[in-house]
């Protein structure tokens, strides 16, 4: 064999070993569409994507997901949409580093409950604080129409204080979980 031949058989032979096996397999990647959603797992994901907002200092996702008839209610005060923004940037503005653990859902039809632990440093004093919360809420037309809150203000005190362990990451209980509920903590 010449080394013409062998070199051209050498090149034949290394072109059939790299190509395709297969017209499929020659052809671009398909984008698959992604899956639909239930409307379980839409609302979920929205009430989700939306507490996690509270991590961020834009307040644009997070307004995005109320509806303009909003009713938003938290222990010590309500606000609509216009007051929401308000409320936002004061957070922000008094507390830095937040991180939001999100807890298990019950979802029955529009309806929702979350709980979820939110957790802060106050810019202040710098000490960290995080107090379980439960929330209650509805959905109209994607967009959340009612947003009740519910907290135990002593806990945030507390921890400030170091009457508390801090306990975050921790979205399954209201109070850290190394704190025995006595007749002295409940109301």
């Amino acid at each position: 064999m010449t080394p013409l031949l062998r070199s051209l058989t050498l090149l034949l032979a290394l072109a059939v070993a790299t190509a395709p096996l297969t017209r499929a397999q020659s052809a671009p990647p398909q984008n698959k569409p992604a899956p639909e959603l239930t409307p379980r797992e839409a609302l979920v994901a929205l009430v989700t994507r939306t507490l996690k907002t509270w991590e961020k200092t834009d307040a644009a996702p997070f307004l995005a997901a109320f509806a303009d008839d909003v009713f938003f209610a938290y222990p010590g005060g309500h606000t609509g949409k216009a007051g929401l923004g308000e409320l936002f940037a004061d957070l922000h503005a008094r507390k830095t580093d937040v991180k939001i653990y999100v807890g298990p859902f019950i979802v029955v039809g529009n309806e929702f409950v979350v709980r979820y632990q939110f957790a802060c440093t106050d810019r202040k004093t710098g000490k960290r604080q995080a107090v379980g919360t439960g929330v209650r809420g509805t959905l109209r037309d994607g967009r959340i129409v009612k947003f009740k809150e519910y907290w135990d203000a002593h806990i945030p005190e507390e921890q400030m204080r170091g009457e508390l362990p801090l306990d975050e990451g921790n979205a399954d209980l209201p109070s850290p979980d190394k704190v025995m509920m006595t007749p002295k903590r409940i109301n």
